[in-house]
């Protein structure tokens, strides 16, 4: 069966959502500390020490979703070759990562715009319009044998 469009598109907009996200630790590791005072702490001012914590906890997260862009690269990967359980779980983790956001906006009136996650939500969005389509699941599951009928035997005999 030939690759269907909707896998290739799905597997691209992944990708895209990995390299944005490779983007924003660039961005973070280029001036640890004037992202620590710019995105962090909106204005308030840190003693030293403080700001050494900080710093040393935007590496680590960095470093965290590093990898975790990592895994999500070999999902997109794995959505290319055909696997199944690698669709359905990009579809959920788009799903999470589309909900997140709305929580933190129903709840706290979270800004979302080009600058906070306008971007990824919208790509999260499209990963799932794509990889849900009946294409991609018949691609995907296109090396499940079919099931034979179970037929059970008559009563009394």
């Amino acid at each position: 069966m030939k690759r269907p469009v909707p896998i290739t598109v799905g597997a691209l907009l992944m990708v895209g959502r990995v390299l944005s996200g490779f983007t924003l630790i660039a961005f973070a590791l280029a001036d640890v500390p004037g992202f620590v005072q710019s995105e962090l702490l909106n204005g308030e001012t840190l003693t030293p020490d403080e700001q050494h914590f900080a710093e040393g906890v935007v590496r680590v997260g960095a470093l965290g979703y590093g990898v975790w862009l990592a895994f999500y690269l070999v999902l997109a990967w794995l959505v290319v070759r055909g696997v199944n359980w690698a669709r359905i779980a990009a579809m959920s983790l788009a799903t999470v990562s589309i909900l997140v956001p709305f929580i933190d906006w129903w709840r706290s009136g979270l800004d979302i715009s080009l600058r906070t996650t306008l971007l990824s939500l919208a790509l999260d969005i499209l990963i799932l319009l794509a990889l849900s389509s009946r294409a991609a699941r018949s691609y995907a599951r296109r090396k499940e044998q079919a099931q034979p009928p179970v037929i059970e035997p008559a009563p009394g005999r």
